[in-house]
């Protein structure tokens, strides 16, 4: 029952979040939005505790996972937004975390708890942030898209006028790239440590697409902060990136769950 209320009020308040976000001016979205998205961001961690303890260990199915991600993308973008002008990554990032928590009710998990490593965890909670913070990059390559058309067709709308200069918004975008690749790069380096065969049949595609998205973000960078890439190809290559990490995270875990 508790559990049933934290999700639905999480739900809630992040679809209201983002409702206000799209029709509040920039000055009003630190006031209402950033409030309901911290309250919804509280509901949705009590409803994470409940979820992922077990008597057996840690629960992390595929509606799990969804919810921990989901909550770790809010998470990046409520501190990130104290000290960059980020809160309308939430008009894209809080519904589809409402949506996570729905599909993390609803569903039945596939799988049993377990206990794992400290050397285990270490690399779940890097893939998780690392993931999360490619995620609002490539919400960020989104709005750059949207900012892009309409400064060419000269079209001038309130969410447009309340985003960041487009220089910012770039400047972001690398900045939250970075910030992500440090994780990957963990993530990836505590999977070769603790992982007994990240090349086992039930890894190998997480492992290999995975290593494919840290190489394109490497690429990305460098040629960002050497050669200047910025625009079209730094967006380009963003999604690219985040194509293949999520379906290393959740292509794989669907297949391994509910089709093998």
């Amino acid at each position: 029952m508790i559990s049933l209320f934290t999700g639905i009020g999480a739900l809630l308040l992040y679809l209201l979040s983002a409702w206000n976000q799209n029709k509040a001016s920039a000055s009003q979205v630190s006031k209402r939005g950033y409030l309901l998205s911290l309250l919804g961001w509280g509901l949705h961690s009590a409803n994470l505790s409940l979820h992922l303890f077990t008597q057996a260990g840690l629960l992390l199915d595929l509606g799990a996972a969804l919810s921990l991600t989901a909550w770790a993308v809010i998470g990046v973008i409520l501190i990130s937004s104290l000290r960059n002008p980020v809160a309308n990554l939430l008009i894209f990032a809080a519904p589809i975390a409402a949506l996570a928590i729905a599909v993390d009710t609803v569903s039945v998990p596939s799988i049993t708890g377990r206990q794992y490593s400290h050397g285990i965890l270490v690399h779940i909670i890097a893939s998780i942030l690392g993931y999360a913070l490619f995620a609002v990059a490539a919400c960020q390559a989104v709005l750059l898209i949207y900012q892009n058309r309409h400064l060419k067709h000269h079209q001038a709308s309130r969410f447009i006028t309340s985003l960041p200069p487009l220089q910012t918004m770039e400047s972001l975008l690398f900045e939250v790239l970075a910030a992500g690749q440090i994780f990957l790069t963990l993530a990836l380096v505590t999977g070769f440590v603790y992982v007994d065969d990240l090349f086992a049949q039930q890894l190998a595609h997480k492992t290999i697409l995975s290593l494919i998205a840290w190489v394109i973000f490497s690429i990305l960078l460098w040629g960002h902060y050497r050669l200047g890439w910025r625009g079209r190809m730094a967006i380009r290559w963003t999604l690219w990136g985040f194509a293949n990490l999520a379906l290393a995270f959740f292509g794989t875990k669907l297949v391994v769950e509910f089709v093998l």
